[in-house]
Order: C-alpha cells, then structure tokens, then sequence
C-alpha cells in the first residue's frame, strides 16, 4: 500500500496534450520512453502532468516540438486541479510508479553488501541510478528512504575514489565540486603527475585518455554531465562558465569566465589541492543556486 504523498494543496501543474499518429509507432515509444524519464503522470491517453516550474515546463516543450517534428499535434497547458484530493490522487500515481524502481536499487545494494570489495562499479551503478530515480521523484516514498539507506551502506564498505591531475584550476576545481554534489557525495580525492600513478580502483577525470576528459570539443566538466545525464539549466549556464574559462575558445558568451578563472588560479598559488576544492566547492555551490533561481524566477532577485 502507498502512502499518500505530502502535497500543497492546489497547485499548479504544466500538462502536454498530444496526440501522435499510429504508424509508424516508433515516434509513439520514443515519447512514453522520455516521458517516463521525466517521471510524468499519466492522466488520460494524450495527456500528461508535471509539477509546475520552469525545468519542467521547457522539457514538456521539447517534447511538444518533437511530436510536431513527427507529425503529430501538441500543446502546453498549466492547470490547477479542481480539489485538493484530485491532486493527492495524481501524486500518489506517479509515487507508484517509481516505487518499483526503488525497489530495485535496495534489492541490489543489498546483494551487494554481500560481494567481495572489488565490486566498486556495482556501486557506482547505483549511485547513479539512484541519483537518476531521484531527480524525477516529486512525492517521494518511503522506499526512497530505504533505497538511500542501502546504498549508504554500501558506500560505508567502500567510499570511492576519483583520481585527477595535480594543481587544479578552474575545470578540475568544478568537476570536483559536480562529482560531489551531483554523483557521489562521499568522494576521496587524490592527485596525481601522471596518469600511471592512478590506482585501479580510481575513477580518473580531466586526464589524457580517460573517458571522463576532454573530447569533442568539450571541457570535462561539459563531458561529466554529458556522462551522467545531468539534463539542469543551471549546470548548463556553469558549463559555458568552465568552458570559457578553461579552452578560450569563445565559443560561449560568459562575461563571469575571467573572473572566475582568475580567482581560482589565484588560489591554486597559495592552496594545496584539497584545499583549493574545499575553497571552491562553496564558490560552484553559489553559482548553482544564482543560475538555479534566475532560471526559475526569470531574474536573480
């Protein structure tokens, strides 16, 4: 049985209306596949919520451009439920939803916990798909709880290891602070001249060679979110941040990239790398909360 989840009463929602053509189906399977991502509640066939910000709003215009682009007919809507026990029904339906899927991840945490230590990547496979559970679960259950619980035990066992060029600037400094964040918030840090000094149970990043580095084009910190699915206006505006500050190649426009890039070159003169992360973890952390509410309120106030 599902609790009821918590909600506010009465508020707002962002609703796609669609309708696609039957064939080819492909386009049909496509949006379920993305919708489900999203955790979208299923109201009627045709008919979808989300909880009502901008995130959510831009990423139901997306799809709603998409099934134009399939020959279909879409429209976005914001709507208020006519009572409050209409909306605790929806929340419970899309906590359901995602219950199975937390029951998962506790089912494997727990196997896990029974492996022999060198089952690191299990681990990091459940942190990231805990992570990805989590940022479309809007009324959590109790097997959210249950599901961060075995995972931490888990992470008890063995806290994992990332691996990184020594003197850290700018891309370093935010890719550490992402990793933590947004991957895996009990990382250890150790810095390294060269790269066959990266031990094997490291996760190495902005290192020649390495997945986790640049490629394309990209700055690290572009490549880990890229890598991780990180789908966050607010990254995003840090990313041309990083980018800028680290390959000059102006391909963004982002007037806070000298700055920025100044301050932490500065600091990496005076600080031991683990200092300079600790310095500036708080630094990405303000950055994300600035862009985070300017994207939501349209303005930094």
């Amino acid at each position: 049985m599902v609790t009821t989840p918590s909600v506010k009463n009465r508020s707002q929602w962002a609703l796609l209306v669609y309708r696609l053509p039957r064939e080819p189906s492909t386009p049909r399977i496509t949006l379920w596949r993305k919708l489900k991502r999203l955790g979208a509640g299923q109201l009627i066939d045709g008919l979808v919520a989300l909880p009502l910000d901008s995130r959510n709003k831009e990423q139901l215009e997306w799809l709603a451009d998409a099934v134009i682009e399939d020959g279909g007919e879409a429209s976005i809507w914001t709507a208020q439920p006519a009572t409050a026990a209409q909306e605790r029904s929806l929340a419970r339906t899309m906590a359901e939803g995602i219950i199975a899927e937390y029951q998962l991840v506790i089912d494997a945490a727990k196997q896990a916990q029974a492996e022999p230590i060198s089952a690191r990547r299990t681990l990091a496979r459940l942190r990231r798909e805990l992570a990805r559970i989590k940022s479309r679960d809007f009324f959590p259950p109790p097997e959210r709880k249950e599901a961060e619980s075995a995972v931490q035990a888990r992470v008890g066992a063995r806290a994992m290891k990332w691996a990184t060029r020594a003197g850290c600037h700018i891309d370093r400094g935010g890719c550490a602070s992402l990793i933590r964040r947004f991957i895996d918030p009990d990382a250890e840090f150790t810095f390294v001249n060269d790269a066959d000094e990266i031990a094997e149970d490291a996760t190495a990043f902005d290192i020649r060679g390495v997945p986790l580095s640049h490629h394309e084009g990209r700055c690290t910190f572009e490549t880990i979110i890229l890598r991780y699915s990180r789908v966050d206006p607010a990254l995003e505006y840090i990313a041309r941040i990083v980018h800028e500050a680290d390959l000059a190649d102006d391909v963004y426009d982002a007037p806070e990239a000298p700055g920025l890039d100044t301050l932490i070159r500065g600091l990496s003169m005076v600080r031991a790398d683990e200092e300079l992360l600790a310095i500036t973890s708080p630094l990405f952390d303000g950055l994300y909360a600035y862009f985070r509410r300017s994207n939501i309120l349209g303005s930094s106030t």
